[in-house]
């Protein structure tokens, strides 16, 4: 809780994070990054897949390719995505979710 951490993440490699009001920065590109709380700030580079759990969560990414959020007021802002088809797989459940893609 209340944690402020810069994660150097190898490729290939699942982050996860459990907790309230933590600012986390991951640097390198990972295969997962697991939510589970409140009130969470990710950054990082390439993500392929993000699973929230809760709610208030802000996540700001560079690219993924999927996006699985159950809760409410979760948001994930990314800028690319690896998909043929441009677009990120996007699965919620819950009230005010939201999943954009940013310049």
């Amino acid at each position: 809780m209340n944690n402020n951490r810069t994660i150097e993440a190898k490729a290939g490699e699942v982050v996860q994070i459990i907790g309230a009001d933590n600012k986390v920065a991951i640097r390198g590109n990972v295969s997962k990054l697991i939510i589970e709380g409140k009130g969470n700030m990710v950054t990082g580079n390439d993500i392929a897949a993000i699973t929230i759990e809760g709610s208030d969560n802000m996540v700001n990414i560079g690219s993924v390719e999927t996006v699985q959020i159950e809760g409410i007021k979760n948001h994930v802002h990314y800028k690319s995505t690896k998909n043929k088809s441009g677009q990120v797989k996007v699965s919620t459940q819950g009230a005010d979710n939201m999943v954009m893609k940013v310049k």
